[in-house]
């Protein structure tokens, strides 16, 4: 019998395990680490900051760590993460860390996992942008954001400049500082005898010019859904997101589908995507045209979870064809349970 690996969990703040019902709503963590134990994993918790400021090192462990939608959290978060990954096994892996709340990350991780479908392109800015093939109709995406924010479907080049300068605009003062600079303030510098003022404030004016990062999609016409799959290690939930009129996005609309019964081949798609990228927990948003499947976003942790409570049970695969299970469980429990197989297939294969 394969003795089980000892687990360190790690949480933010009062033990916040991200998430239920909303963002800032914290799993039940005993619930968590009850299940766990009870399978005979030994469980070790802290959180994030007593970990490193306590100076507790450790080495070889199996790390399963919350997410957090606060910036300042998720960079914590990561640092940490990362420094970890470098001695331990840590739940989801790095990349998976990096893809969460950035969609930039998420096409360059897509095309390593040759995931590609749509034409993507990823910009930190509108420089040289007339220099690439770019498909008009398109969608701007900024590499955050949820429910359908920051999300334009951009018909032509000069719309595209337009709504990149409103999400880059600077601030009154900032203008104000800007025009002082440009007529009023004269400077010499001795050791910099090239120095030219009008130069200058040129190139302060770029310097702090703010910069917005942001993905070009191809966009697919016609689309009134897309279908959203929570994969929990061989477990399946899926709901569909509807469009509303005169919309093309369907995340943020609120106007899910739980009663319907998905094609063989979108869960034959998710799965293979799944096990591509080697993670006991993947929350995929999946569109197709006629008969090709596409993974437009996903995260590995910290998703919607009303995929699972909404929902009347799963899919999972038996043998070569899909079966329909009537039946669930509180999200803490199917996290856990998500978990153990995960890391009994690991031992196995």
């Amino acid at each position: 019998m394969n003795q089980k690996p000892e687990l360190v969990l790690l949480t933010g703040d009062k033990g916040f395990y991200g998430q239920t019902r909303k963002a800032w709503v914290s799993m039940d963590i005993s619930m968590l680490e009850t299940r766990l134990s009870s399978m005979g994993y030994t469980i070790q918790r802290y959180t994030f900051q007593e970990l490193y400021n306590r100076n507790i090192l450790f080495s070889g462990k199996t790390i399963l760590y919350s997410f957090s939608q606060k910036e300042n959290v998720r960079q914590y978060i990561r640092d940490i993460i990362f420094h970890l990954s470098k001695t331990n096994t840590v739940i989801p892996s790095v990349d998976l860390l990096l893809c969460h709340e950035n969609k930039g990350y998420q096409e360059l991780y897509k095309r390593e996992m040759k995931m590609t479908g749509l034409k993507a392109w990823y910009f930190s800015g509108l420089q040289d942008i007339d220099s690439y093939d770019i498909p008009y109709p398109v969608v701007l995406k900024t590499v955050s954001g949820s429910n359908g924010k920051g999300v334009f479907l951009i018909p032509d080049q000069k719309s595209l400049e337009r709504q990149v300068q409103k999400l880059t605009r600077v601030g009154f003062w900032t203008r104000v500082d800007l025009f002082r600079r440009r007529y009023f303030r004269k400077r010499s510098y001795p050791d910099y005898p090239l120095h030219d003022d009008y130069q200058d404030y040129l190139q302060y004016r770029e310097y702090i010019t703010q910069h917005r990062n942001f993905i070009l999609q191809e966009f697919i016409p016609g689309l009134t859904y897309d279908t959203r799959v929570l994969a929990l290690e061989g477990k399946f939930f899926v709901t569909r997101r509807h469009t509303r009129k005169g919309d093309f996005r369907a995340s943020g609309t609120k106007k899910f589908d739980f009663d319907f019964t998905p094609d063989d081949g979108l869960l034959e798609f998710a799965s293979k995507t799944v096990e591509r990228f080697n993670t006991p927990f993947l929350s995929m948003d999946i569109i197709h045209n006629e008969e090709t499947f596409y993974l437009i976003e996903f995260q590995a942790s910290h998703f919607g979870v009303n995929v699972i409570t909404k929902s009347r049970g799963y899919y999972t695969r038996e043998g070569d064809s899909w079966a329909f299970k009537d039946d669930k469980q509180a999200v803490e429990l199917e996290i856990a349970d998500a978990l153990d197989r995960y890391l009994k297939r690991r031992v196995e294969s």
